[in-house]
């Protein structure tokens, strides 16, 4: 993809973040546009995939947390499955779709074998 579509998409993330969620949703709007038809070639049409499965995911992210609309999150969650999308992303489209199960652990957590933090002390300070 382009300057502009990597653009486009870090200010739609810029919108999402800063609570402006109409905004965001009118920029992954006409990216996942851009991202149509898929590409003939193989190498592009695995970039283009990749793409749209993170627009995809950000997609259902504005619609599920900050419009509050389920149902077209759902269907971008959906697509971002249907992207063939690397684990990480996949895992996270499971967890933010509202009509999946959600495991008591997420897959990726299994993976990593991640612990909880148990030994910071309240008065104990964290710079990152």
């Amino acid at each position: 993809m382009d300057g502009d579509f990597q653009n486009n998409y870090l200010a739609a993330e810029q919108a999402y973040g800063a609570g402006d969620f109409e905004a965001a949703r009118s920029l992954v709007l006409t990216l996942l546009d851009q991202l149509e038809p898929l590409p003939a070639s193989k190498s592009e049409q695995d970039a283009t995939l990749a793409w749209r499965a993170f627009v995809a995911l950000l997609a259902g992210h504005i619609h599920l947390y900050g419009l509050k609309e389920t149902g077209a999150a759902r269907s971008y969650y959906e697509l971002v499955l249907a992207s063939n999308p690397q684990d990480t992303l996949q895992d996270l489209a499971e967890q933010g779709d509202p009509g999946r199960a959600r495991p008591l652990k997420s897959k990726l957590s299994q993976r990593l074998q991640l612990q909880p933090i148990q030994s910071l002390s309240p008065r104990r300070s964290l710079s990152l």
